[in-house]
C-alpha cells in the first residue's frame, strides 16, 4: 500500500512546473521550514499556475472546504415549501376520505349482518348511544380493530 507521502508526491509531481523539478531537495526543505506548515515530512513545491488540486490543497491547509462553505450558504426557499406541504396535506386528505369510505362501506354490511337480539347485537346497542347515529358507532368500532 502506498503511503500518503508518496501519493502526494506523486500529485505535486504530476501538477508542477517541469523547472521547479530541478530545484535540490535541500533547497525545497529550507522553503518548507519558511512556510507556516504542520511540522510533516511531506515536500511543498511552489506551482506557477495555480489548480483545481492546489487550491483544494489550500482550503485544506486553512481547514475550511468549499463543501462547508456551501451548506452554510444554503437556506431554504420558504414558498416552494409551503407548497409542498400544501400538496402532501391534499394527499393526506383524499387518502382519509378514502379510508372513511371504506370503513362506512364496512360498517353498512356490518350493521347488516348484526342480530339486535344477540350478546353482540345488545352490547352494540350501549356502546352507540354514545354516538350520533348507529352508522357512526359501527365506524368507530372498526377504526378500532
Amino acid at each position: 500500500m502506498e503511503s500518503l507521502e508518496s501519493i502526494l508526491t506523486d500529485l505535486q509531481n504530476k501538477y508542477t512546473d517541469p523547472d521547479v523539478n530541478k530545484q535540490p531537495k535541500s533547497q525545497l526543505k529550507s522553503e518548507r521550514s519558511q512556510q507556516d506548515l504542520p511540522s510533516l515530512d511531506i515536500e511543498v513545491k511552489p506551482l506557477a499556475n495555480p489548480n483545481s488540486l492546489d487550491l483544494l490543497l489550500e482550503d485544506l491547509r486553512n481547514g475550511v472546504t468549499k463543501a462547508v462553505e456551501a451548506e452554510i450558504n444554503v437556506q431554504p426557499i420558504p414558498s416552494s415549501s409551503s407548497a409542498v406541504n400544501h400538496d402532501l396535506q391534499q394527499v393526506e386528505d383524499r387518502q382519509k376520505a378514502k379510508d372513511r369510505q371504506i370503513y362506512e362501506q364496512k360498517a353498512r354490511e356490518w350493521l347488516k349482518t348484526l342480530d339486535p337480539l344477540s350478546g353482540e347485537g345488545l352490547w352494540f346497542e350501549e356502546f352507540a348511544k354514545n354516538y350520533p347515529s348507529k352508522l357512526e358507532a359501527a365506524i368507530a368500532l372498526i377504526e378500532s380493530k
